[in-house]
């Protein structure tokens, strides 16, 4: 009786054995989409001066502080820290995981500037996919102050200016990053006509960590048709990020004072050295909050 029973359940069982083994062969055969995406090529939403092909995750509000300091030979007072300063605060929001806005204002210049910028395509880990990540950046910037210059600054329309950007980066290690942009800037006036509205540029971007929350950056922008009222010389910057929790911290050692694209990469009047009035300094806290 016990041999009749045991060869019953041997019969029961054994089929079921048979399926199942045959089913787990099957589902292991089929490759899961494992494809993952390569995260933060850098660790900001700007590498130094400029911006980086990061946007912020959906529903987090970046908040941002810039400055910039510098000597002027004629003035010896160095009454906070150097001769001169300018600020700009800034908001970004995370309309989606791809999707981010800007508005920043700055003083003492009085420039309003706004930005969107757009993820197109994002690096893949296992490189199934194409090899490098692409934002795409539009950015605005008005000016309140009619302040002699480049531009003539007279009605509404001539103080707007425009900045088109390809943001293009490839992240080759886990330590190694780098970025390109062709940029191209509009200004809607200037104050003499053998200067053009339109120019091409572009950007490079390199990152190479150093630490487990330090990174050394640089960047430099070439303009292919530069202004001819005045020498300008490629926005050069060279600084160290160091992340702390949610607080992003960059100094930066640049050749010029102006927080906005259109203006640092058209409009750098000065060469990079130690020089008075030639060597600004800079400093960019960003705190980021989840909503």
């Amino acid at each position: 009786m016990k041999s009749k029973i045991l060869n019953f359940i041997v019969l029961f069982i054994f089929p079921f054995s048979v399926f199942s083994q045959s089913l787990l062969e099957k589902l292991e055969s089929i490759e899961p989409d494992s494809s993952q995406y390569v995260m933060a090529t850098f660790k900001g939403t700007r590498i130094s001066i400029g911006h980086s092909i990061e946007t912020r995750k959906k529903n987090t509000l970046e908040v941002s502080f810039m400055s910039r300091y510098w000597n002027v030979p004629q003035e010896t007072s160095n009454s906070f820290i150097a001769d001169r300063m300018c600020t700009r605060f800034g908001a970004d929001y995370g309309i989606s995981d791809n999707f981010t806005i800007g508005l920043g204002v700055g003083a003492p210049n009085g420039i309003i500037d706004g930005y969107l910028k757009y993820r197109i395509i994002q690096q893949k880990i296992d490189n199934t996919g194409i090899p490098f990540g692409v934002t795409f950046m539009q950015s605005s910037t008005y000016r309140t102050r009619s302040i002699i210059g480049i531009e003539a600054r007279n009605s509404f329309y001539e103080k707007l200016a425009f900045t088109s950007q390809i943001l293009i980066a490839r992240k080759f290690s886990r330590k190694f990053s780098f970025q390109i942009a062709p940029t191209f800037v509009h200004r809607t006036s200037s104050n003499f006509s053998i200067d053009d509205h339109n120019h091409f540029a572009i950007g490079f971007s390199p990152r190479y960590k150093l630490g487990h929350h330090v990174s050394l950056v640089s960047e430099y922008y070439y303009v292919a048709n530069p202004l001819k009222s005045v020498k300008t010389y490629g926005a050069f910057a060279l600084g160290v990020n160091w992340e702390v929790s949610k607080l992003l911290l960059q100094f930066k050692m640049t050749n010029n004072q102006i927080f906005n694209e259109e203006g640092f990469i058209t409009q750098t009047i000065k060469n990079f050295n130690t020089r008075d009035g030639n060597f600004f300094f800079g400093f960019h806290a960003t705190y980021h909050i989840q909503l």
